[in-house]
Order: structure tokens, then C-alpha cells, then sequence
């Protein structure tokens, strides 16, 4: 943005609520932010808003602030324009940018959207984040003789389903918000008072300890950065241990206590245990850590018996669309648009990366049909099929079993999700190693085993976000073909370095079911 007249927006005074610190990195030591898919899916929510409420002045591509905060205060007063897209407004130094600003009598409306079919933080409770951004933009709106109407939420409608006619209109539900507004909007100028003061070059960091609110509304892009600030320490602290979080016990022992040291955890705390890992699961982790040790389950044996061979392992990867391009789908509808598989026939066997199976199409309208009847073929009827985290693979397979168009193959669906099995629960359930440090993903499962074996830190993506961004670049009319060729072989390489991580694994605690259970004692 050019020609900057202003110190704080709106997204810094929603940073500064969650935690004054993020608000002064921002403006002291700020990071490029990532690309990511949640932004595309909001642009495209976006322009189906500006096509659905009519022609207007749209300012959504003006980047230059003085320009549009000129051309919005003339809209306003104009007579021929009736409604206003990205229009700025500032007010003792702060900005904000509105969605949509609809003519209303003697007044005007403002909507603003959200690309999420769900604004709520629990039933009948709108999402706190959600009326903080919609109560600055009052806020200022009205410091500068604004007057409004109604205040509106627009998002997306869960049940709509596209026809694939490329019209939308049902796809933006309403939510006047104009009584929820009114006590949060009191508290905007304290907001902008206690926070302005941060963006002085003087300030230093402010000194907060970190902790749930890092990751709650948003997760915070500086974590890396925050920990550098922290003193520098060998203990290992107690919240890496799985769901700690909602673990009041443990939570309201440290609370306001600067050692959190995984070693400090009361051993009557240690064993409320969460459903679906070993019994004194918290108490195994503190143990590893303290002789750093490896633990292996005694039933690490006896859990390959009813595995039959051959053993294949699949990965996929999914889309929440938002504005749903494929015929059929839901705009939260998890869509399946690659899959990656790895076969193995025998342990005498070494599998290989280049060795994986995998399908991969974004936007073929057949792409549900083509994605399944591609997988049933590759991964044939016999054989055990692991799957990390498989609640997501197998609900997916769940899905496409409902759907209408794919009744002639039902019966292959249902016997391929039988024979799944998922790795992350033979994880928490047998295994546990320090270089987990808490964490059950493949990714630093993987870390575990012996051997640069997978992933390193030049790989172009680091996950399924990375992944779904994919998607919504490939998707982009703009997206050259040299650049969607590029996407294409780095999701390839990608999901397959999954399967071959399952693959690892697998291997991994193969070679391990009979060690001696006094090796870790």
C-alpha cells in the first residue's frame, strides 16, 4: 500500500487483542507473510460478492491509499452511486477498508465477508474475532459521519451445492449484526489508545509469555521469532504434551510459574491420560525425555499378526473450496484431488520414492469418479492399506461412497475402507521417541528413525496447507502453464514423500516389535 497516512488498521488492532507483542513485531521486526490458501479462498468469496450485489464503485484493485480514501468520500456523497467495494475510511490514524457499503435511504449498509461457512464459536455464539473486525469498521465508519444502517455479516452458505452453471447467488448467507455490535464497538477506542503507543521505535518487546493464545484466533506467524527472545534453556517444557492445553490440572500448576520444565509435572498428574493413546501416555513422554529413550510398547509384537501382505501406503489431499467449481460439491465439502501410493510385497524389500502410484487433477468435473476408480485400481483387493491420521483418508472414502454417481462401485469402497489402518493411532497406542518431542505427525515421527529418510528443508511444500494453496494457485486463470506444471511435480514429489514416511515407519517398528522391553527401563 502506498503513501502510508495512517499508524494502525484493522488487522493490527485484531493482532494487538490477540497479543500486544504479535502488534510489535509487525512494526519493529515484520515478516514476510506466506501465501496462503485461506487468502485465495477469501479473494474468490470476494468477487462473488461484487458480482452478487451489483455495480458499484469498485476499488478493490487501487492500491493507492490517498487515492481511494478520496474517491470513497466522493461516492458517498454522490447520488448516482449506491454501492462501494473496498472503500477506506481513516479516523485518528486508523484504517480501515470495508467489503461493501450499500445505499440504504438516508443512509448506508455495511457487509462484511467472511469466506467460512461457520461464524460461530459455539451454537448461538458468533466467533469473537469475527465481531471485533465488524466493530473497528463501525467504529471509525461513524468517526467519519458515516451513517449506518444495518450491520451485516455475509458468508458462505453451507448448503448450497453447485450445478455447474457458474452462478452463485445462493451461495452468501446474512447475518445482521446491528445489537452485537454496539457494546464490542464501545471498546474500540480503548483498543487503538492502549495500542498506538506500541508502534513507537523506542518501545521494546513487550514482555508476555507465550502460550494458548499463540494460536488462538489465528496462529501467530512470529513464534519462531518469539522464542528467541525467550532465555535460552536445556528443559524440555511441559506443553509438548499431546492436548496439554485442555488439561486444567496440569495448566493451573504452572500457571504464573516461569520453569515449565516437563520434569516438574507432579506424577498424580501425569496419568489422565487422553482417549486413543497408551495407558500413562503423558508419564511415558516424561520418562523418554528424562533418559532420552525411546519407548516401545510390549504389544508392539503382536500388532502385525493380522496384517496381511501385500502392505500398501496411501496418502491424499484435499480442498475446502469455498466457491465450489466442481459440479456436485459443497462449498466446505473436503474435495480429493490426489492421492499417492506406495506398495510393499516383502520386508526383504526396499522401496524407493520414484516408486509411488499417484493421481493428481484439480478442476475435471469427473474428478471424484477419476480420483477413486484411478485408487481402487492401483491399490487392488488384497493387503493391509496404512493410512497417518486415516480419519481423514477414510472419511473421504465415506463420502464418496453416498455419492449417487458412484453406486456402481460401493461394494469396492467399503472393502478398500476395511482394510485401512491408521498409523498415527499404532503410534500413540506402541511408540514414543524424545525427537517426537510430543508430537505424533508423520513428519516428526519420521524424525525418530535413524537416517535422513524423507523430508528436509528445501522441500517446496511443508504440508496439506501447502498442498490446498497448490490447488487454488493451479485454479487461478492467471496462473501461467509453466507455473502450473511446477505446481504439478512438487505436489507429486510431496504427497508421495508421505507414503514413503508411512513406509519408513512401518519398517521401523517392524524391526523393533521384539526388542527387549528392559532396553528402555
Amino acid at each position: 500500500m502506498t503513501n502510508k497516512i495512517y499508524n494502525l488498521d484493522k488487522t493490527n488492532i485484531k493482532d494487538g487483542v490477540q497479543c500486544i507483542k504479535k502488534l510489535w513485531f509487525n512494526f519493529h521486526e515484520p515478516i514476510k507473510i506466506r501465501d496462503n490458501a485461506e487468502f485465495h479462498k477469501g479473494d474468490r468469496f470476494g468477487s462473488i460478492v461484487r458480482k452478487n450485489y451489483g455495480d458499484g464503485l469498485d476499488l478493490s484493485d487501487n492500491f493507492n491509499l490517498k487515492d481511494v480514501v478520496s474517491k470513497t468520500e466522493e461516492a458517498l456523497k454522490s447520488k448516482d452511486i449506491n454501492v462501494i467495494y473496498e472503500g477506506a475510511f481513516i479516523f485518528k490514524n486508523t484504517l480501515v477498508r470495508t467489503d461493501v457499503l450499500i445505499k440504504n435511504k438516508n443512509g448506508w449498509d455495511l457487509l462484511e465477508a467472511k469466506a467460512t461457512t461457520n461464524i460461530e464459536e459455539k451454537k448461538g455464539v458468533l466467533k469473537k474475532e469475527y465481531l471485533l473486525d465488524i466493530s473497528i469498521q463501525t467504529f471509525i465508519l461513524k468517526k467519519s459521519g458515516v451513517n449506518l444502517k444495518n450491520i451485516k455479516l455475509i458468508y458462505i452458505n453451507k448448503e448450497f451445492i453447485y450445478n455447474g452453471d457458474n452462478k452463485y447467488t445462493d451461495l452468501i448467507s446474512e447475518e445482521i449484526m446491528n445489537d452485537l455490535v454496539l457494546l464490542e464497538e464501545k471498546k474500540v477506542p480503548n483498543y487503538i489508545k492502549t495500542l498506538e503507543p506500541l508502534i513507537n521505535k523506542k518501545t521494546t518487546s513487550p514482555n508476555i509469555e507465550m502460550g494458548p493464545h499463540c494460536k488462538k484466533p489465528y496462529k501467530c506467524s512470529y513464534e519462531k521469532n518469539c522464542n528467541t527472545l525467550l532465555p535460552k534453556t536445556d528443559i524440555v517444557p511441559y506443553t509438548i504434551l499431546p492436548y496439554v492445553s485442555k488439561n486444567k490440572e496440569i495448566t493451573e500448576y504452572f500457571k504464573g510459574k516461569k520453569n515449565k520444565d516437563l520434569q516438574k509435572v507432579p506424577e498424580e498428574l501425569l496419568f489422565k491420560n487422553r482417549k486413543g493413546y497408551a495407558e500413562n501416555y503423558y508419564k511415558i513422554i516424561q520418562e523418554a525425555h528424562k533418559k532420552n529413550k525411546p519407548w516401545f510398547s510390549e504389544n508392539l509384537k503382536n500388532i502385525f499378526k493380522d496384517y496381511t501382505w501385500p502392505y500398501y501406503f496411501m496418502d491424499f489431499e484435499t480442498v475446502t473450496q469455498g466457491v465450489p467449481i466442481i459440479k456436485g460439491t459443497e462449498p466446505s465439502y473436503p474435495l480429493p484431488f490426489q492421492w499417492s501410493v506406495h506398495r510393499w510385497d516383502s520386508i526383504k524389500e526396499e522401496i524407493k520414492l520414484e516408486e509411488a502410484k499417484s493421481f493428481l487433477d484439480f478442476e475435471d468435473q469427473n474428478i471424484e469418479r477419476n480420483f477413486i476408480e484411478s485408487l481402487l485400481n492401483a491399490i487392488g483387493s488384497k493387503g493391509t492399506v496404512f493410512a497417518h491420521s486415516a480419519s481423514t483418508e477414510i472419511s473421504i472414502l465415506e463420502k464418496l461412497l453416498k455419492k449417487d454417481n458412484l453406486k456402481n462401485i460401493s461394494d469396492k469402497i467399503t472393502k478398500l475402507i476395511v482394510r485401512v489402518v491408521d498409523t498415527k493411532k499404532i503410534v500413540r497406542e506402541n511408540f514414543y521417541s524424545p525427537l517426537m518431542n510430543g508430537s505424533t505427525s508423520i513428519k516428526e515421527v519420521v524424525k525418530a528413525i535413524p537416517g535422513d529418510i524423507v523430508y528436509n528443508k528445501d522441500d517446496s511444500m511443508a504440508g496439506g496447507a501447502d498442498a490446498m494453496l497448490a490447488w487454488f494457485l493451479y485454479t487461478d486463470p492467471k496462473t501461467s502453464k509453466e507455473e502450473k506444471n511446477e505446481l504439478k511435480k512438487n505436489l507429486i514429489e510431496y504427497c508421495s514423500k508421505d507414503t514413503l514416511a508411512i513406509y519408513h515407519l512401518i519398517k521401523y517398528l517392524l524391526d523393533k516389535k521384539n526388542i527387549n522391553k528392559k532396553e528402555f527401563k
